[in-house]
This record gives C-alpha cells, sequence and structure tokens, in this order.
C-alpha cells in the first residue's frame, strides 16, 4: 500500500514539474495586451474549464468617470439628455463644458467575436408609469458627442489555476480606460 502512495506521489510531483516548465516555455505572445491585440488571447476549449465575463455598467462607469477626472473633465451621472427632435435618453457619463456624454450599453453575446467591436447601437428600455417594462429604444446613430460604449467588448476569463495567458479582469478594465481615452480625444480634438 506504500509503495501505491509513494507512486502517486512521485507522478505527481513529475506532472506538476512538466506542466510548469511547459507553460513557462510558451510564453511568446505579447505581454502587452490591449484594445488591439487582446481578442487574440481569448481562449475556448481546451482541457481547463474556463469561465468567460463581462464588465458590467456597475464596474463600468467609475472606471469610465475616473477616466474622464484624469483627463481633466467634471462629471455627472446618469443624466437625462434631450437630443435633437425632442427624444430623451440617460447618459451614463455626462460633462456639460464639452456636451460630451457616454452611455454603456448593457448585455452581451454569448460567444467572443473581434467583429463585436464594430456594433455602435445603443438601446434603452423605457418603463411605464406602472413599472411595467415598456417598448425598447434602439438608437443606431446617436450624436458624435455620445460616446458609445458596449458591455460586449469588455471581456475576461477566468480558470481555477492561473493562466497569465488570459485576459483578466484587469486587462478588461484596462482595456475600457483605453478606449474612453480615445474616443474622447476624437471628439474633443
Amino acid at each position: 500500500m506504500h509503495r501505491l502512495y509513494f507512486n502517486i506521489i512521485v507522478f505527481g510531483v513529475v506532472f506538476m514539474s512538466f506542466t510548469s516548465c511547459n507553460g513557462q516555455a510558451d510564453k511568446t505572445q505579447d505581454p502587452k495586451i490591449n484594445a488591439e491585440n487582446y481578442y487574440e488571447y481569448y481562449q475556448s476549449g481546451g482541457t481547463t474549464p474556463t469561465t468567460t465575463n463581462w464588465l458590467r455598467r456597475h464596474e463600468a462607469v467609475p472606471i469610465i468617470i475616473d477616466e474622464l477626472e484624469k483627463l481633466g473633465f467634471e462629471t455627472k451621472q446618469y443624466i437625462l439628455y434631450e437630443l435633437d427632435g425632442g427624444e430623451q435618453i440617460i447618459l451614463d457619463v455626462y460633462n456639460r463644458e464639452n456636451d460630451l456624454g457616454i452611455v454603456f450599453n448593457t448585455g452581451h453575446f454569448a460567444f467572443v467575436k473581434k467583429d463585436h467591436r464594430n456594433i455602435q447601437t445603443y438601446k434603452q428600455d423605457k418603463f411605464k408609469i406602472t413599472g411595467r417594462l415598456g417598448k425598447r429604444k434602439v438608437h443606431e446613430d446617436l450624436p458624435k458627442n455620445i460616446i458609445v460604449l458596449q458591455e460586449n467588448w469588455y471581456w475576461y476569463q477566468i480558470q481555477k489555476s492561473q493562466n497569465d495567458e488570459l485576459v483578466d479582469k484587469k486587462v478588461a478594465e484596462s482595456i475600457l480606460r483605453e478606449d474612453v481615452k480615445n474616443s474622447v480625444a476624437q471628439i474633443v480634438n
């Protein structure tokens, strides 16, 4: 019986040593994950279960505010904004001085695809005075001063074992910050 335990322990040590060395030798990917290349790091399938999750609005809005404040913008949250034609939407973050708004569109697809980054549609649910859900309003073309960010763009992955090649939550947050900076630069300049 002791021999069996000994063999199991030796096998485990050899197996763990092999997988650790193998994992370190394969790290040839670009260590700087950014908005341009992070879809290359998406992992699906494989032998280790991987969970994909997305940044939610309640996590994203404070990051957006922080990034705008770093850029010198004074912000307000959840502002009712009137579009041309009298239609109204709620902006998640707004800077009055530059008439700059940001909306964070909630919801995501089941699968991660790079072409999802091209989606600029904003969907806002309406509620009736009775509290029941009203008709959803879909905005295909918001004014240029309103930045549309999609929950679907800010995915990250988790595994039970540590994997440095995964896009983790900090990377997703960093990509959100990068998108805010780039979008604001295009509008303000």
